[in-house]
């Protein structure tokens, strides 16, 4: 398995993860999520890999993507009561169902908190949905904690 930067012939299967994903989260949540939606489409990824202020890494082997991971450098804070600091936000990971729990994650994760502190962030930061029970567990094995909630009321 290779972990690194994400190539353009990659995005065509990123975006098949990015469906995948989108269906997984309407399972969760149709109240929120449109099943066979998707977060970016292949073009969408193409721009993603050309931004220079996006890392898209991908897990690989040979011409098969096993994953990926999408991330951009933020600046939180800077109110008068608030710390300004320099966030690796993830904005998306995904393993392929048939690669999970094999490593692939896990990888993909530790090449990002390479590359985070590689660019002087002071932390890293992602949303995960309460009902991605695996997730969470993931996030937790990688040395995640919670450090804020929303918490919401359905009317």
């Amino acid at each position: 398995m290779i972990i690194g930067s994400a190539k353009k012939e990659q995005a065509e299967q990123i975006a098949r993860l990015l469906g995948y994903i989108c269906d997984y989260h309407a399972d969760g949540r149709p109240d929120i999520f449109i099943k066979g939606g998707s977060k970016y489409d292949a073009e969408s990824v193409c721009r993603l890999i050309d931004d220079p202020g996006v890392t898209v890494l991908t897990a690989a082997e040979g011409d098969s993507v096993l994953g990926y991971l999408i991330a951009k450098v933020t600046v939180t804070g800077g109110d008068p009561h608030i710390k300004r600091m320099k966030t690796f936000y993830v904005d998306d990971l995904c393993v392929s169902p048939e690669h999970a729990r094999t490593g692939v994650g896990t990888a993909l994760f530790n090449e990002a908190r390479r590359r985070a502190k590689e660019l002087g962030c002071e932390r890293i930061d992602l949303n995960v949905w309460s009902f991605n029970e695996g997730a969470i567990r993931f996030y937790e094995k990688m040395g995640l904690s919670v450090y804020r909630m929303h918490m919401e009321e359905l009317l």
